[in-house]
């Protein structure tokens, strides 16, 4: 693995992120809403059973984030903790002896909507150029199922085509899956992703008009 030279897109200028509270602000302004809530689908209930696991989800998914960040980086993942089941199988997978990270942990903006959102990687094929975009995701378990991400994915590549001047081709985006033990790669049509998240989208902003005219009284 090759540390990260150079790259072909550059952070977007005066696009702030805090991470203690996870907000973005740009130019100023804090922005509204983020891709993860943008495409959920989750009820209320659905919401209180998956936080009432944060005490778990939250550590590890924070965790093998950063190790696989530093990995494309610097070509060394640090020290995994307590998840080295999931790491391990995901730095010493096969891709990466075919992918190279051009971008990493890229943070995005869409001003007229309010949404910002960060994806994890672009990769390019080092034989042919192609690039993917990819997205990590950790699972609890060796029998945990993967789900479709293609909106949070199309949602990254909506607000990159807003922010990266001559944004190029992307061929197709890509679900990396960290299980203890093992790693799937689910992959997606760009122009599937995009569909889906302008679909999540449409539903998203007309729930919240909704609730805003509930207000005007």
């Amino acid at each position: 693995m090759t540390t990260l030279t150079t790259s072909l897109f550059s952070d977007v200028p005066d696009l702030e992120f805090f991470p203690d509270s996870h907000r973005y602000r740009y130019r100023g302004q804090w922005i509204k809403y983020s891709i993860t809530q943008v495409i959920s689908d989750k009820t209320d209930a659905q919401m209180a059973r998956i936080m009432s696991t944060k005490h778990i989800w939250e550590p590890r998914g924070n965790t093998v984030h950063a190790c696989l960040e530093r990995f494309l980086l610097h070509g060394d993942p640090g020290d995994p903790g307590d998840y080295a089941e999931w790491i391990d199988p995901l730095v010493n997978h096969v891709m990466w002896t075919r992918w190279e990270p051009v971008a990493v942990e890229m943070r995005l903006v869409d001003p007229r909507h309010s949404i910002c959102g960060s994806f994890d990687c672009m990769l390019r094929n080092k034989d042919d150029g192609r690039l993917v975009l990819a997205d990590l995701k950790t699972l609890g378990n060796t029998h945990s199922k993967t789900r479709d991400i293609s909106p949070q994915l199309g949602g990254y590549l909506n607000l990159a085509d807003q922010c990266v001047p001559n944004f190029p081709v992307v061929s197709r985006c890509l679900g990396i899956w960290a299980r203890p033990g093992s790693v799937e790669l689910t992959t997606y049509e760009t122009q599937d992703s995009i569909t889906n998240y302008l679909a999540a989208r449409s539903l998203f902003l007309e729930k919240q008009r909704e609730l805003d005219s509930q207000l005007d009284f």
